[in-house]
């Protein structure tokens, strides 16, 4: 009577393990990007552990051979309620960008441009 019992409980372990990533992913996305805790010269590995959270995706990323330098733009978001009203959450982005893994700047993510690289 067990040998039917075991697929069901490794299929329940998969799902509860499997769901634990994805709540683990929204809680990243919702904690705040703490501008104020950044440095110029910070590497990303610096910067994610500053930051207290990985960044969303690589915006935009270039290598120039001649000059040895590689130029990558990365985005952090953070998610809130405007006034603490659950019906008006409000979602803001930044792009750190990074010259050969050294932060150089970072801006306010806009959707009407692409980042400079």
């Amino acid at each position: 009577m067990t040998k039917p019992f075991k697929p069901i409980i490794i299929v329940l372990l998969t799902v509860m393990l499997a769901s634990c990533g994805v709540i683990r992913e929204n809680i990243n996305a919702g904690r705040p990007v703490n501008l104020s805790v950044l440095k110029l010269g910070m590497s990303k590995d610096e910067a994610q552990k500053y930051l207290n959270k990985k960044p969303d995706n690589t915006v935009a990323a270039k290598n120039y051979p001649d000059t040895k330098t590689f130029i990558e733009v990365v985005q952090y978001s953070q998610q809130y309620y405007q006034n603490g009203d659950t019906n008006r959450p409000v979602s803001e982005s930044y792009w750190l960008y990074f010259v050969n893994d050294k932060l150089d700047k970072w801006e306010k993510a806009n959707p009407h441009h692409t980042p400079w690289i």
